[in-house]
């Protein structure tokens, strides 16, 4: 008897541990969705390369801390591409957790008002624990309120991680505009926000009384690091904002307490407006702030939401702007505010509030700053604003009172810190964060090349019609992905040129007609170089048939 019950035991044993085994699912276009029911924590939904045009509804999904459930795209190759249509946002959050979204290209056909990624905002929403990484988010720009990342329910635990947008109306917008939805102990790391009509990201206040939904930290913190925040074109002129923009905690009782930790960041051009702005309470480190623009100024903190700034520690950032550096007025005098051991070259260094603890800087004119750094100017992949030797140093820093926050003793590139530098970087010998991907890999999608290699081709393809031609002139389609210049030259088998045209163009369709009248039946090159406000470039060769009579 004692036997059977052990044999029993060990039956029912290997039937529950085996019930509780992860599924792997394999999704197409055309049968996807009837897998989203069925997940369940650990389980994953793995989705092959296509076109998917019915949108990722992802309603009551939930995983654990230990199994979380993923969707996931092919890791390489050909992308699993989901479409935005006008009915609803690309993929649609609710009510879930404990849920990874990876490796989807999600394509918005410049739809006005219809977001990539939205954690819905509908009455009893929530969405905790929620992690979103290599997403490719483009075509998301069809108003200036259409975003990129949102939630507009109570979420917190969520990552954002090594996703690219490329020119949405937002690229994050965490939180609700009224304050009442929260965005809570968040992590947003290398992820690439490229010229945005408005914000690049912006986390939202948050109204006091918002932090009692079920399960969600009373004390905590958003920590945004190694992020390029880029802002050099297609920037909303009627409504400007900063590239990141950080908003207050309650005023008193839950998440009174919380703080951004901010470090490592690229804040690049704003035309407009500045790079960062911020209330709450927060660090600020090692960050590099750039912008060339007349109009545009680097860091500024004043009441926002009838909310006064508070604790604020702004120290070793460099920063370059032609306005001006960093500026502070009518803060919580209750409070602490520092700024310490930056570099600041602007005309205007600093702009501060009476109370403000300002020590141990250097600050210059904007043009002096060649008198500092390695090298300031040129485009981005050229630029290193390592310093000089001795240029950028003085009295060692007592770092005690930044202690607290995590990379406090690191510089911007990851290196030990030498607290007699100011400024965001420690001397060095190498420049690493143009070189080594895993630092900042986002830099490359900047430097190298127009836009990433998976979809450029898409973006900028050129539709050349009729060809083969009989006919004296051939029709020119191309979709163009920003505003710059257009070459074409028709040249024959000599590689003697024909024709040259040279266009300003605009975002957008772009049309053209080649008049043919002068040119004998051959076989033709069609040659055409689009290159975009910073200087950088793409080029492709078009085979045309010409058969007259």
């Amino acid at each position: 008897m004692k036997q059977t019950k052990t044999f029993l035991f060990l039956f029912l044993g290997l039937f529950l541990q085996s019930s509780l085994q992860a599924t792997t699912y394999y999704g197409t276009p055309s049968d996807y969705t009837s897998y989203l029911s069925l997940l369940q924590p650990g389980d994953s939904l793995l989705l092959q390369a296509g076109d998917y045009y019915d949108r990722l509804n992802l309603d009551d999904i939930v995983g654990t801390e230990s199994q979380p459930i993923v969707i996931s795209g092919p890791l390489s190759g050909n992308a699993a591409v989901f479409y935005g249509n006008a009915c609803c946002n690309t993929v649609s959050i609710e009510r879930c957790a404990y849920l990874k979204i990876q490796n989807l290209l999600l394509d918005g056909q410049d739809i006005p008002y219809i977001d990539a990624v939205k954690a819905e905002g509908t009455a009893g929403n929530w969405a905790h624990h929620i992690t979103l990484e290599n997403l490719l988010i483009i075509n998301h720009g069809g108003a200036p309120l259409t975003v990129g990342i949102s939630t507009k329910c109570p979420a917190w635990g969520w990552i954002i991680r090594r996703n690219t947008l490329i020119e949405p109306g937002v690229g994050l917008y965490l939180g609700n505009s009224d304050g009442t939805a929260p965005f809570v102990d968040g992590l947003i790391e290398y992820n690439l926000v490229l010229n945005p009509q408005r914000y690049c990201m912006q986390v939202k206040h948050q109204n006091t009384g918002t932090r009692d939904v079920a399960g969600m930290p009373t004390e905590a913190h958003t920590t945004i690091r190694y992020n390029v925040f880029a802002k050099d074109e297609n920037s909303d002129p009627d409504t400007p904002r900063p590239n990141l923009l950080v908003g207050n905690f309650p005023e008193s009782g839950a998440g009174s307490n919380d703080y951004y930790e901010i470090y490592g960041n690229l804040l690049f051009q704003n035309p407009s407006e500045g790079l960062f702005q911020g209330t709450g309470n927060f660090g600020f480190y090692d960050n590099l702030l750039i912008n060339y623009y007349s109009n545009g100024w680097g860091i500024l903190s004043f009441p926002h939401n009838d909310f006064a700034p508070r604790t604020i520690n702004y120290f070793n950032n460099t920063v370059y702007t032609a306005s001006y550096g960093i500026e502070i007025y009518n803060p919580d005098l209750a409070y602490q505010q520092n700024v310490v051991g930056n570099a600041i070259f602007a005309p205007i260094p600093f702009q501060l509030n009476s109370n403000v603890n300002e020590q141990n800087n250097i600050s210059d004119e904007d043009y002096a700053i060649v008198n500092y750094v390695q090298n300031p100017f040129g485009p981005l992949n050229q630029t290193d604003f390592r310093p000089l030797p001795n240029a950028l140093t003085g009295t060692p820093i007592d770092p005690s009172a930044f202690s607290f926050y995590e990379r406090y003793n690191y510089d911007f590139e990851g290196r030990s810190r030498g607290w007699e530098y100011r400024g965001a970087y420690t001397e060095s010998n190498q420049l690493i964060w143009q070189t080594a991907l895993e630092i900042r890999p986002e830099v490359a999608l900047l430097t190298t090349g127009l836009w990433p290699e998976s979809y450029a081709r898409k973006l900028f393809s050129f539709e050349i019609f009729p060809n083969p031609t009989s006919q004296d002139k051939l029709s020119l389609s191309a979709n163009i992905p920003s505003s710059g210049s257009l070459s074409l030259s028709l040249c024959d088998s000599y590689g003697r040129c024909l024709l040259r045209k040279e266009k300003k163009v605009k975002r957008g369709l772009f049309e053209e007609q080649i008049q043919l009248n002068d040119i004998f039946s051959g076989i033709y090159v069609l040659h055409w170089v689009f290159t975009n406000k910073r200087g950088q470039t793409a080029s492709g060769n078009q085979k045309i048939i010409l058969e007259k009579n």
